[in-house]
């Protein structure tokens, strides 16, 4: 009497057991609603291609290995991979039912943009993306390559595969007002603008042909006074500290060497136990490019001493990892998981804390304790990774540690 809701019931056989799988009505006929595949220890991310578009490709199921063995990460690359896959399989749609509607009014599509091919001499959009991943995206995260290939794949929605030299203002114009109709902020508006800009600019003076400016300059609003970000208090910065060292374990380490080194998030989870150099007449930490984890600019490369919170947060880490990784549950040999961890933090910090905190907020906050301490600019620059201003500033070999290390023990 209790499986009144129940769709379907059906045996399966595994090792020798019969396992009844029970199936409710929404997850019926599909392995898991994650499109999740278990090999051994290791997810693998497995989905089928809807056979009216199996002609687009060479599969019939497309299958790619996550290269994790928990679960909630693997959930999060699935459902990054799935979303891809619908915004794809939507611009396979879009464009069939386009040609059926041509068809129907006795237009030729392939003919017009044939002729448009005829008259430009830049690549199609979609060979264009290839090239600049190709080119461009060797070394970059995985985010890098879906940002442009989402981007592309918007201005697809609403303009024909063509030429990158064909594209003109009416396009970008309809990209625009599509992004605003699906709720975008003027942000990634123009963030898509520009990704696809790059993409189309690149390949063209790859190809030795004057730029596009059809995507340059698009008016998106008026300029808005820019939010400021949260700066906890001294207060809430002892308190933050203080339950760092109380709950002891690898997300408050995490904190704790952010808040007296003001490193990026992603600098901090990407560290190795090469980096950190607790034996060192000064400890600090060594922050360089790792092949799971680049830098955001090459001023980034830096050497930070470890004080107070930080060299204790530092050494717990190191003495608890096991591998060679600092922070292991958020990092592997291939990839640093920066935006997951920002969002446990994050949540975190905001419960214990206060609200508006976010973990990029120690960051500011450190420049202002450098600040109040009267550190000179470019030291503060130097210690925080930040873009230096003036050619002279990258002459020499910059800072002494033990200079650093003064500056720091001041706050």
């Amino acid at each position: 009497h209790h499986f009144s809701s129940i769709s379907q019931v059906k045996p399966l056989f595994y090792n020798g057991f019969v396992v009844w799988l029970i199936m409710r009505g929404h997850h019926m006929g599909h392995q898991s609603p994650h499109y999740l595949k278990l090999k051994g220890k290791t997810y693998y991310f497995s989905r089928r291609v809807p056979k009216v578009l199996q002609k687009h490709s060479n599969c019939s199921r497309i299958e790619i290995c996550l290269h994790t063995s928990f679960e909630s990460k693997a959930i999060r690359q699935a459902s990054l991979l799935a979303q891809e896959l619908d915004d794809q399989w939507s611009i396979l749609r879009r464009r069939e039912r386009n040609d059926r509607i041509a068809r129907l009014f006795g237009c030729n599509v392939s003919n017009e943009v044939q002729t448009v091919s005829q008259q430009s001499r830049g690549p199609l959009l979609s060979e264009a993306l290839e090239t600049y991943l190709s080119l461009k995206g060797a070394g970059r995260s995985m985010t890098f390559e879906a940002g442009a290939r989402r981007s592309i794949g918007y201005l697809l929605e609403v303009a024909e595969c063509k030429p990158i030299d064909a594209y003109q203002r009416r396009d970008a114009n309809a990209l625009r007002e599509f992004l605003r109709e699906r709720g975008l902020a003027k942000e990634s508006i123009a963030r898509n603008l520009t990704n696809v800009r790059a993409v189309i600019n690149f390949v063209l003076r790859e190809h030795g042909i004057q730029p596009n400016t059809a995507f340059s300059g698009i008016y998106l609003g008026e300029n808005e006074a820019p939010k400021r970000r949260y700066v906890p208090t001294a207060d809430e910065l002892r308190k933050l500290q203080q339950m760092c060292k109380q709950y002891d374990d690898e997300p408050r380490w995490i904190l704790g060497l952010i808040s007296d080194t003001g490193l990026r998030l992603s600098e901090a989870i990407g560290l190795s136990k090469e980096d950190v150099c607790l034996s060192s007449a000064i400890p600090h930490i060594n922050v360089v490019p790792r092949p799971w984890r680049r830098l955001k600019t090459l001023t980034s490369e830096r050497k930070v001493p470890l004080i107070g919170v930080s060299l204790w947060a530092a050494g717990r880490a190191y003495n608890e990892a096991g591998g060679g990784l600092l922070f292991p549950r958020h990092c592997t040999v291939s990839k640093a998981f920066a935006n997951s961890a920002s969002a446990s933090l994050n949540k975190w910090v905001k419960r214990k804390i206060n609200k508006d905190l976010v973990v990029h907020s120690l960051r500011h906050a450190f420049r202002d304790r450098l600040r109040a301490v009267e550190c000179p600019s470019d030291m503060i620059d130097v210690l925080g990774g930040w873009a230096r201003k003036g050619v002279g500033e990258n002459y020499g070999n910059g800072y002494d540690l033990r200079l650093c290390a003064a500056w720091l023990t001041k706050l």
